[in-house]
């Protein structure tokens, strides 16, 4: 087999795809339809929505074959996530790159090979909506613009999808910090009650070396847990804003150019 190319964004790719969560829950109903559609579209035995990993592929939707990936040293989309456009080879055995690969040699006896990259709006190629056959063919223009489409289609669903999973988080969030608060109320009621009665006291000018430090231990006593509860409201206040940029993340500034893949 030759050398596999490598995206020159290969550390950014791989980090989208993690931050994503793209290559959990492997494969995907959702994709799969995609990966059926590419099929029968392409009239092709096998279509697949492939994520490029580190080491592996995923097929986060298949369609006419069984297995959930492979190794990333076999077979085509990692030449078409480098290639960035739609790659078609209408004969394996013929083209050099492939004639000795394993997928061509062996199942799924691949002969034919289309892929169409999956770029997300960050750039990078995440991976292909590929399709393949054990026969010799070639696509027609109408199934290549779909099969780009689908790709573009598959982009957009993973985006989607992640944005989904965060707006679920949020709403989880947003409930914790709404029963963190009122634990809160309650807490601060019974201090709060306290100190105002010891401040009369002061304003009464009754305050003594006992009644102070009778002040001091009621104070002590409601640092500690209020602390606590303050500390977790903060850091889920992070978290909140963390996730309000997934699911609305902040525009371009106008007359400044998205900033394209290294």
């Amino acid at each position: 087999m030759a050398i596999l190319p490598w995206p020159r964004d290969e550390i950014e790719r791989l980090a989208e795809l993690h931050a994503l969560g793209a290559l959990e829950d492997v494969p995907d109903p959702d994709f799969s339809a995609i990966a059926a559609a590419a099929a029968e579209i392409c009239q092709t035995p096998i279509g697949l929505v492939n994520l490029i990993g580190r080491t592996r592929q995923y097929f986060k939707g298949h369609a006419g074959i069984a297995a959930a990936g492979m190794d990333r040293q076999v077979a085509f989309c990692p030449y078409t996530i480098c290639a960035r456009q739609l790659m078609e080879i209408p004969d394996a055995l013929a083209d050099p790159r492939f004639r000795d690969d394993p997928a061509v040699l062996g199942e799924p006896y691949a002969r034919f090979y289309a892929g169409a990259p999956v770029i997300s709006a960050a750039g990078h190629a995440l991976g292909t909506v590929c399709v393949m056959a054990p026969t010799p063919r070639r696509l027609s223009a109408t199934q290549r613009r779909i099969l780009a489409t689908l790709a573009t289609g598959t982009a957009a669903l993973l985006a989607a999808q992640h944005r989904g999973e965060a707006l679920e988080r949020l709403r989880q969030l947003s409930m914790r910090e709404v029963h963190l608060l009122q634990r809160v109320t309650g807490e601060l009621h019974a201090p709060l009650t306290t100190l105002r009665a010891y401040l009369q006291v002061i304003a009464d000018g009754e305050m003594n070396a006992a009644l102070a430090d009778q002040l001091a231990k009621a104070l002590a006593r409601a640092h500690e847990p209020l602390a606590e509860l303050i500390d977790e409201l903060v850091l889920l206040a992070g978290l909140h804003r963390h996730l309000a940029v997934i699911v609305d993340p902040p525009s371009t500034p106008a007359g400044r150019p998205e900033k394209g893949p290294a």
